[in-house]
């Protein structure tokens, strides 16, 4: 088994862990944020464009792509049905293909900056390097 660890950020985790076996690389995305280079927006429609395009950045930096995502896993502040389809509508341009992966979206309370609204982090699986 070969681990490595890609995209180390300044907080003290890592963006992407691969794990490499038996010919198989499964590939764990940390939860990307509504954070963009210019700060945090106070729309969440934006926030999770912000936080989808993340994930799909950080796919690329580990060698996979949407489609070699299995699962997902969204976090939203004070979720309601409204609050969901904000966030799902950038999700429908990031993953656009057919068959999307299983997903878990879950109500928080808050996230990690009071200002976060959305958070999603994503399993993929690729054949190995």
């Amino acid at each position: 088994m070969n681990i490595d660890f890609v995209n180390p950020s300044k907080m003290g985790f890592t963006n992407v862990v691969t794990v490499n076996a038996n010919g198989v690389k499964t590939i764990y995305v940390s939860g990307q944020t509504g954070r963009g280079p210019d700060g945090i927006p106070d729309d969440l429609g934006e926030q999770a464009d912000i936080a989808w395009a993340g994930v799909v950045a950080q796919l690329e930096a580990a060698g996979a792509t949407v489609n070699d995502v299995i699962k997902t896993n969204t976090y939203i502040v004070d979720i309601d049905p409204d609050r969901v389809r904000k966030v799902g509508k950038p999700m429908m341009k990031y993953f656009p293909q057919e068959n999307k992966p299983a997903s878990t979206w879950v109500g928080v309370t808050g996230l990690v900056s009071p200002e976060l609204k959305v958070e999603i982090e994503a399993i993929a699986v690729t054949e190995a390097d």
